[in-house]
């Protein structure tokens, strides 16, 4: 196969890493101009997914185990780790959109309406895709945007606690990968400093890190580095060297001795650089009433909307009346809520056993199913699944593992999911646990792990993989439908436990699913309310909360707004349909497109099975 070749050749940085970026069968139906005949819409599609790609040695690896097989394309030898490039010339933008004009031109001799299937499925992904990156570098406000919101650094580390996550699930494969991991790591001594670059051009620009931010993140540099030779990373890339069988015993000892050298001299200069200099911005926040993006006024809006856009695939939407729609939605959450407490209140003293079980739920004292353990409880979700979705083609072998405890104790996630290569077959699935969290709270580790494996992420893209999907599907997919399937997952299975359970488990299960809906569409408001309404927070600013939301505008946008629009479309097909409603049928026709379609999409598709099952 010949190497891959792109329209234009050109690093893409900055919003691409930022944002969203990380087989179709190609029938060409178009009707194209006279003398000109563009490429299958499959190739396309590749192109286009190889164009966001580029050269990131790290989504090579996650989504290919052989890449110039697959897909013709050779990985470059010389990696880095994401650095911090500062603002773009007028040429850089214009080159970018002169990229994406070219794609959406050779996309424009396509007309939808004459695809079907695949086609009709790569064309809307594409379209979905080039437009919403369009948006963003036609905007006259394109080099406001990513000091509105550059992730390098935050109070959950930024780019530097991810090189750590990304090292520890980079696969050796081959010697290549080996050297790769090896060039990447002996960079980021640069890359850190770099984002020192970031700090300065943030305060130069009127908007220095909050001191919060710059004080989490010295915290984990600070822990990071009193670690020292103790640093997890040192014994991983042992134990990683340790089991690549392709190596022989005297190339794996050298290559232990230069990563042991590259993780002292270079990671670790970088994380004291970085620890240092970030001290001098300390103060520089004189604790803001409003946030920088309300702040920011018509290009905090904009790029709010261009958020919106990138994370739900809505084009032009009302976000006041998206607002209104998810805050009237709230409300009802929440009455229902308070109805069902005050419901368990009454029974106090005259069913003081159903009293006393709800409120040990409610506490955290006594666990859903009894079930505490990750793989009990994956067992259990691998039967209760088929109440929810079709039956996989295969049986994928799972299993989980634990993150370290420095990245533990700094991440609020209980648990993630990391997508296995497109090109590999039957491969082993891990779901990550945080250890610190469970201890907190592990009452939640039920629908946790519901969430990110079975029936949510894992699931769907393994059903995704057996469907054929595409590289263009793992760079492209929607954060607000794959977020929403998996937190109505949640939902559902609290709906299902409710069906086969006595009176408190069950109250307890219909409690726990509207607070759930309560919680997350009330992120989105607070949300909102911060970063777009503009609403002074000189009584919240030392609300942690808030100051998550300020810091990353829009973040609750897939997992709010998402389950808020996927819990409706079921709503809705069940009220409309009645008996005639199929839950495993209905999901299955959801997740038919990929694991991440347009919210647009999902609405489209709910159409369809409403109009085709009535």
């Amino acid at each position: 196969m010949k190497k891959r070749k792109k329209l234009i050749a050109f690093a893409m940085c900055g919003v691409m890493s930022a944002s969203a970026m990380f087989g179709l069968a190609g029938c060409r139906n178009g009707r194209f101009p006279f003398g000109h005949t563009p490429e299958p819409l499959d190739e396309l599609g590749l192109d286009f997914a190889i164009t966001l790609m580029g050269g990131d040695a790290f989504a090579w690896n996650a989504f290919s185990a052989t890449p110039y097989e697959t897909y013709g394309y050779v990985v470059p030898d010389e990696q880095s780790w994401y650095s911090y490039s500062g603002m773009q010339t007028s040429s850089d933008v214009s080159m970018v959109n002169y990229l994406f004009n070219t794609y959406a031109k050779e996309l424009s001799y396509y007309k939808p309406s004459d695809l079907s299937g695949e086609d009709a499925i790569t064309y809307r992904a594409l379209d979905n895709a080039i437009g919403t990156y369009r948006a963003y570098y036609k905007s006259q406000y394109v080099n406001t945007f990513e000091l509105l919101g550059g992730s390098y650094i935050s109070s959950e580390g930024g780019y530097v606690a991810d090189f750590a996550q990304s090292f520890e699930n980079f696969e050796f494969r081959s010697q290549k990968d080996v050297d790769t991991l090896l060039t990447v790591t002996k960079t980021t001594d640069e890359a850190f400093e770099s984002y020192l670059d970031f700090a300065r051009d943030r305060a130069n620009n009127g908007r220095p890190l909050y001191d919060f931010t710059v004080n989490a993140m010295r915290d984990y540099l600070d822990d990071v580095y009193q670690k020292g030779d103790d640093f997890y990373l040192y014994e991983l890339a042992s134990n990683k060297i340790d089991s690549a069988e392709f190596l022989n015993e005297s190339t794996k000892t050298m290559y232990k001795n230069e990563y042991k050298a590259a993780i002292h001299d270079k990671y670790m200069a970088g994380v004291k650089t970085l620890y240092d200099g970030l001290g001098a911005y300390i103060g520089k926040a004189k604790n803001p009433t409003k946030s920088y993006l309300a702040a920011a006024g018509n290009a905090g809006k904009a790029y709010y909307e261009w958020l919106f856009r990138q994370k739900t695939g809505i084009t032009g939407a009302n976000l006041s009346a998206v607002y209104q729609e998810i805050l009237t939605a709230n409300e009802q959450y929440e009455d229902k809520k308070n109805a069902i407490e005050a419901e368990i209140e009454a029974l106090k003293e005259t069913d003081p056993d159903t009293y006393a079980e709800f409120n040990e739920y409610k506490s955290g004292t006594k666990m859903l199913l009894g079930l505490t353990d990750p793989e009990e409880i994956l067992e259990y979700l691998k039967v209760a699944a088929k109440d929810i979705v079709p039956d996989l083609k295969t049986q994928p072998d799972i299993g989980f593992k634990y993150m370290d405890d420095t990245v533990a104790e700094i991440s609020n996630a209980l648990a993630y999911y990391m997508r296995t290569p497109l090109d590999l077959t039957n491969s082993s699935e891990k779901i990550t646990l945080n250890g610190y969290q469970m201890e907190q709270d592990p009452s939640g580790l039920l629908t946790t792990i519901a969430h990110e494996g079975y029936p949510g992420h894992l699931y769907a893209y393994v059903n995704a993989k057996e469907n054929g999907a595409s590289l263009l599907s793992n760079c492209t997919n929607t954060l607000s439908f794959s977020e929403g399937w998996a937190n109505y997952v949640e939902l559902v299975l609290l709906d299902n436990i409710a069906k086969t359970s006595n009176k408190a488990t069950a109250k307890f299960c219909e409690y726990q699913k509207y607070l759930t809906l309560f919680g997350y569409t009330n992120a989105v408001i607070s949300d909102m309310v911060v970063n777009y309404v503009g609403r002074d927070l000189s009584t919240l600013i030392d609300d942690s909360t808030v100051q998550m939301l300020i810091e990353n505008p829009a973040v609750y946008v897939p997992y709010g707004y998402g389950m808020y629009t996927m819990y409706s479309l079921h709503e809705r097909a069940k009220t409309e349909l009645g008996d005639k409603y199929n839950e495993v049928e209905f999901n299955g026709a959801l997740l038919a497109e990929g694991f991440g379609p347009t919210l647009v999409r999902a609405k489209e598709i709910t159409d369809n099975y409403i109009k085709n099952h009535k």
